[in-house]
């Protein structure tokens, strides 16, 4: 996996854009700036313009190439944040450390997934936010991006599942168009999703 990923980012087009997620920005013009967590950071378009928002801004992902790109980016635009190198299934945090985690289209496998969004919440401090999109598996057969294995996309109703003891203030399945980079382009099935811990 980690050397897909390094391979898909050693590209010198940013794969997925260099422009935030819009559902992400939207969000974030809404939230007073604190201390946010992107895993799954990719190329680093999301946590970049967070951290040009003025938010303390934490990021990791499995491929090095990615950290690089993310790195480069973050300069360019003259903001900094703070990326790792890491595994979503071996990454810690400090509990109750995060005022938001923000989630774009960080797909993984349900073994993984569940005890990694059960420490996402322990990560996030009580009143923290949790906002994720994603592909649902209606976009099984769609070319606008995605894996391609239904038990890594998401459903509304398992998110709801996934995450206990929020409260959910967004789970919405929709249609719309993506036009982030070479990779996500077209017509795509995602989610919406945003949960707050409780105080």
């Amino acid at each position: 996996m980690k050397a897909m990923w390094n391979e898909r980012y050693q590209q010198k087009e940013f794969q997925y854009g260099t422009n935030p997620n819009d559902y992400m920005a939207s969000e974030l013009a809404h939230l007073k700036p604190g201390r946010i967590l992107f895993p799954g950071a990719g190329e680093g378009r999301d946590a970049v313009y967070a951290a040009k928002l003025g938010w303390e801004t934490h990021a990791f992902d499995l491929s090095e190439q990615g950290q690089a790109k993310a790195i480069r980016l973050a300069t360019v635009q003259k903001t900094r944040l703070h990326f790792n190198v890491a595994d979503a299934s071996l990454v810690k945090f400090p509990l109750d450390s995060f005022d938001v985690i923000a989630l774009t289209y960080f797909h993984l496998p349900i073994e993984i997934r569940i005890p990694f969004y059960a420490r996402c919440v322990s990560w996030l401090k009580p009143g923290g936010i949790i906002l994720l999109e994603g592909f649902t598996k209606q976009q099984l057969g769609l070319s606008s991006g995605g894996p391609k294995n239904s038990e890594w996309l998401f459903s509304a109703k398992e998110l709801e599942k996934e995450f206990p003891g929020l409260n959910i203030l967004l789970n919405e399945e929709k249609q719309r168009d993506l036009d982030e980079g070479p990779l996500h382009q077209g017509k795509a099935e995602v989610v919406q999703f945003k949960a707050q811990k409780p105080l």
